[in-house]
This record gives structure tokens, C-alpha cells and sequence, in this order.
């Protein structure tokens, strides 16, 4: 007889086998481009489907993320399984400044009122510090009258 840590290690090493390796970390307010995989017929295509996601639920391999964009004037919100295998790539357009889990918001706003800012990540610069042009400057140039 199989005891219930058995199966439950079980369970647990089944669901590891089954995430993906290369899924980037999603945040509300993050555009993405999802690369699904659709069936018509007997043919299958890859479809993008762009937009915000408004929110992430569940963990492991039930793990959620609900992406909303606009269609020709219509709200159009779509539910994918993170680590389902209909699911190509996930590629990440811009982050998005939000504090909040859940935009359910954006639900209701239109246009410009519907957009989010954009988090700017800080540039390294390239620039000399004070001290070492400091000491480049004590030297004394050689002139024609020396």
C-alpha cells in the first residue's frame, strides 16, 4: 500500500516535469505578445495575441495570467495556462507601472484613459568620475615656450 507522502512526492515531481524552463516572470501591467498555438481543421497556426496583462493567479503549473487588449473598439480578454504546451513563447514588450495585483479597472476605460506608464529601468553611464578627471587635469601640458 502506497502511503500519502508517496503520492504526494509523486505528484509533486510530475508537476516539476511539467513547467517550462524559459517562461519570463509576468506582472500586471506588462505588455506581452503571446505566440499561441490555434487548430483549424487539421492545420495548426501560430496566432499572436498582444496585450496588457491584468492579472495572475494560481501557482506551479496551473499558474494563469489573463491578457486584455482592444479589437476594433471591443475589449477582447483571453485566460492562458503559463506552462501549457499551446503556448510557443511569451515575449515581453514593456513593463508597465501599476500598484495593483488585479487592472479589472481597465475594464471600464477607453482610449487614453486605458493606457499605463511605463517603468523606466535606470541606464549605466559611461561617465569619467570627478576624482580621476581631477588628476588628469594636474598635469601641465607641454607649450611651445617651455
Amino acid at each position: 500500500m502506497l502511503s500519502l507522502y508517496a503520492v504526494s512526492n509523486v505528484i509533486t515531481l510530475l508537476d516539476a516535469e511539467a513547467q517550462r524552463k524559459n517562461v519570463p516572470t509576468l506582472i500586471p501591467g506588462d505588455t506581452v505578445k503571446v505566440h499561441a498555438k490555434v487548430v483549424e481543421g487539421t492545420r495548426e497556426r501560430i496566432q499572436i495575441f498582444e496585450g496588457i496583462v491584468i492579472g495572475c493567479r494560481g501557482s506551479g503549473t496551473k499558474e494563469i495570467f489573463t491578457v486584455r487588449r482592444i479589437a476594433h473598439g471591443v475589449g477582447v480578454e483571453r485566460s492562458f495556462l503559463l506552462h501549457s504546451p499551446r503556448i510557443e513563447k511569451i515575449d515581453v514588450v514593456r513593463h508597465g507601472k501599476v500598484r495593483r495585483a488585479k487592472l479589472y479597472y481597465l475594464r471600464g476605460r477607453v482610449g487614453k484613459s486605458a493606457r499605463i506608464r511605463e517603468k523606466r529601468q535606470a541606464v549605466a553611464t559611461t561617465a569619467v568620475p570627478a576624482d580621476i578627471e581631477a588628476e588628469a587635469g594636474t598635469e601641465t601640458p607641454e607649450t611651445a615656450e617651455s
